[in-house]
């Protein structure tokens, strides 16, 4: 069991950032693709774009407090979206092949067989 409020929390700034993403990228091909599944005792939310990318200096520091590559952003939303994560026994993780290549953010939340996850 989670709370609900923290997995929608943590969606829909992962969706805002692939938007973003998007819309700053000259791909005329635009995606944006959501992906759950069961991986073992886990359930897993994956949202992939093939937007502008993160290099990979920047995917070391992407969840740190305050950091930001956005003009006006405050470097929040990561950071709290991953502790919301830990907080409901799970992670964020991140992956880019670079810029101009997209990402991958991927929530992991435990699942309890007795109660599943209320996502």
């Amino acid at each position: 069991m989670v709370e609900r409020h923290k997995v929608l929390q943590i969606l829909v700034n992962l969706i805002g950032n692939a938007k973003r993403a998007l819309k700053d990228s000259n791909q005329s091909d635009k995606r944006l693709v959501l992906i759950t599944r069961v991986e073992g005792d886990d359930v897993l939310v994956e949202v992939k774009d093939n937007g502008v990318g993160i290099s990979a200096e920047n995917l070391k520091k992407i969840f740190s407090h305050g950091f930001t590559t956005r003009h006006d952003g405050h470097g929040f939303g990561l950071h709290s979206s991953a502790i919301a994560a830990q907080e409901a026994g799970g992670s964020l993780a991140v992956s880019s092949e670079g810029p101009g290549l997209g990402a991958t953010f991927t929530l992991r939340l435990p699942q309890n067989a007795e109660a599943p996850c209320k996502v």
